[in-house]
């Protein structure tokens, strides 16, 4: 049964789709009225197209990816950076400069973006560096050599 602020799938008029929308207003256990969360459009509530009895009507798809668990997997980049930094804590943290050779794994302490971990090589002379903030394309002396 759904509740006022719930997801549901409805039709929308609008769209003319069946799309995600949040219900909106309820009489009883009947879905009034719902916005659609795709053209933000307010209307009445229609059910999906082929379903005749709401109540057996499937549950919005979401995109999140879930765990073995079933909590939803975190792909932010603030617990990429996390995983790259302690993957490389061995690694010594280098201070950023443009004149820098860098190896693929390599700790870099950057005075603005703070502390970030080598992703790859960008040829012939940049690379992308992950910090906790955001991924960045940075200039540097290019790959060490030898």
């Amino acid at each position: 049964m759904a509740r006022v602020a719930e997801e549901v799938l409805s039709y929308c008029s609008s769209c003319r789709l069946d799309l995600r929308a949040t219900v909106v207003a309820m009489k009883g256990d009947q879905i009034i009225k719902v916005q659609c969360k795709t053209c933000r459009g307010e209307r009445l509530y229609k059910a999906p197209k082929g379903v005749t009895d709401p109540s057996k009507a499937p549950p919005p798809k979401t995109r999140a990816g879930r765990t073995a668990s079933g909590e939803k997997a975190d792909h932010s980049v603030g617990t990429e950076w996390r995983n790259a930094m302690n993957s490389h804590r061995s690694r010594p943290l280098q201070t950023y400069s443009a004149k820098l050779q860098v190896s693929i794994g390599d700790r870099i302490a950057h005075p603005t973006f703070g502390e970030g971990v080598v992703l790859k090589h960008i040829h012939p002379n940049k690379a992308e560096i992950i910090f906790e903030m955001d991924i960045k394309t940075l200039i540097c002396g290019g790959p060490k050599t030898g």
